[in-house]
């Protein structure tokens, strides 16, 4: 008889403790929202997707004509943007160049003061380096951006 209640009190208490032990796993692996950080109704023209998600921060990328966006956001900010396009068989240089400029200031708002100027400071910026493979690091009003050049094909992560 006291076999017979030592097995079923152990098969309790070891029932007992994998379910507190699962409900402190579920509560550790909770997601938080996104959603109100980004601004979704503003990038209707990239068709935004949510590419990946890890320990808090989501990944999400889009595309429209010659540029590829991709940004990571937690549940606070988005923290990083990066923008990659080919520059050397853009039909429009130009027109690329200030639709960076205002993704960026759509994303980070308030960062730029006057887009016109900005586009022509990273126009200049982008002309200035070698197409070959090239890379620099500089700051456009209050972003930091790091361009990096391969065969014309140009990466530039954006930050505050």
């Amino acid at each position: 008889m006291t076999k017979r209640f030592l097995y079923t009190l152990s098969m309790i208490l070891t029932a007992s403790g994998i379910f507190v032990m699962s409900v402190d796993a579920a509560s550790i692996n909770a997601k938080e929202d996104t959603g109100a950080v980004i601004p979704f109704a503003n990038l209707t023209d990239y068709q935004i997707l949510l590419t990946g998600s890890e320990n808090g921060i989501s990944t999400y990328s889009g595309v429209k004509n010659n540029i590829r966006l991709t940004f990571q956001a937690d549940s606070k900010e988005i923290s990083k943007i990066t923008i990659a396009f080919d520059y050397q068989d853009s039909a429009d240089k130009s027109a690329d160049i200030a639709e960076i400029i205002n993704i960026s200031n759509k994303i980070f708002p308030g960062k730029i003061s006057d887009e016109k100027i900005a586009g022509e400071n990273l126009e200049d910026k982008l002309s200035a380096m070698n197409s070959a493979r090239d890379e620099d690091i500089f700051n456009i009003d209050q972003l930091r951006i790091e361009a990096h050049i391969n065969n014309g094909m140009v990466n530039l992560r954006i930050t505050r």
